[in-house]
């Protein structure tokens, strides 16, 4: 077997376990999280996370190069560092609140588990403004309250309660990150107006 062939059979089974993952998640949280509570390791969950993360921001980058001339296709790659390195240090204080609440697993499963709920990013395709941040914010603690009540074994109220922190957090980041970027796409548009019309 050439390495051609070795690539597109590892190729092939990444894509087939990572879309397996995504209806695990999706269909039914509970039995996902209940079954993922007996594996471990970081580098599946962190890959899960990664493509969750890449395919909205390569959306919008394609989206958006015609008006950036194709530099926003620059900004792909560091935008999922960052959302990775943000996950890493969400799940640290998630871990933090999961313990003061008396959750009964390690870091690396509650690490497991926001990286797994990172499929709420997929919500960032609808392309509406602050529509997309509630539906992003939504899914991601949907799928995080029952991570926390199969793995951790928190009670309703409980897992409710350490939502707020990150729910906030989220909306409070997104809102900032989307006016951000709709100060710039005007200022850009813009720009590009007065250049070729004035």
């Amino acid at each position: 077997m050439s390495d051609l062939d070795r690539l597109r059979n590892a190729s092939y089974e990444f894509i087939q376990h990572y879309v397996d993952d995504i209806y695990g998640v999706v269909s039914s949280p509970r039995l996902f999280f209940r079954l993922d509570k007996e594996k471990n390791g970081f580098l599946e969950p962190s890959a899960f996370a990664a493509f969750n993360i890449l395919i909205p921001k390569l959306f919008y980058a394609l989206l958006l190069a015609p008006l950036t001339l194709g530099f926003s296709l620059l900004t792909v790659l560091p935008s999922v560092l960052y959302g990775c390195c943000t996950l890493f240090i969400a799940a640290i204080v998630i871990y933090g609140l999961l313990r003061y609440a008396g959750g009964k697993e390690n870091f690396e499963t509650a690490y497991r588990n926001v990286a797994y709920s990172s499929v709420a990013y997929y919500a960032w395709l609808i392309p509406v403004p602050f529509l997309n941040l509630l539906l992003f914010t939504a899914a991601y603690c949907a799928l995080l309250y029952f991570a926390f009540r199969e793995v951790h074994e928190l009670e309703p109220q409980r897992a409710m309660f350490i939502l707020i922190l990150p729910a906030f957090l989220i909306l409070l980041m997104g809102a900032i990150l989307s006016i951000i970027t709709l100060w710039i796409l005007i200022g850009g548009a813009w720009t590009l107006f007065h250049y070729f019309y004035a």
